[in-house]
């Protein structure tokens, strides 16, 4: 059994390089085949593992939509702050903010570094524990 510890790791670094990625892909996906269009932030959703903020925008076809929005940014965001969002067409409720005043992209490029890292110690565990 000692001899797995070095997999525990490996395996968190891949689990959050895999969510990273799947956001990463989506993201772009809406940037390069999304509809963008200006909205406004109009609440908060919180539970216990999430919170969520609420985006209200109107899409190119005059639909109000509210969509949730995952972000490290919650906190920094006020009721009533002016974002860009892009949207899916057929699913303008999977919108994204691409735009605000407190957005950071360091936030996402830590968790890729984090995952990487993490799979990087596990990879030298192991080679302490397997060759060494």
């Amino acid at each position: 059994m000692v001899d797995l510890y070095p997999l525990l790791p490996i395996l968190a670094g891949l689990g959050i390089l895999g969510v990273y990625f799947r956001h990463v892909l989506w993201t772009g996906l809406l940037l390069r085949n999304g509809l963008y269009a200006e909205g406004e932030i109009v609440g908060y959703a919180e539970s216990s593992t999430a919170a969520r903020m609420i985006v209200r925008f109107e899409t190119h076809e005059g639909e109000e939509v509210h969509a949730t929005h995952e972000s490290t940014g919650w906190t920094a965001s006020k009721h009533g702050d002016a974002v860009t969002v892009t949207y899916h067409p057929n699913r303008p409720e999977q919108a994204r903010i691409i735009d605000a005043p407190w957005l950071s992209t360091w936030v996402h490029g830590m968790f890729g570094v984090v995952g990487c890292a993490l799979i990087g110690i596990g990879c030298f565990l192991g080679y302490l524990q397997w060759w060494a």
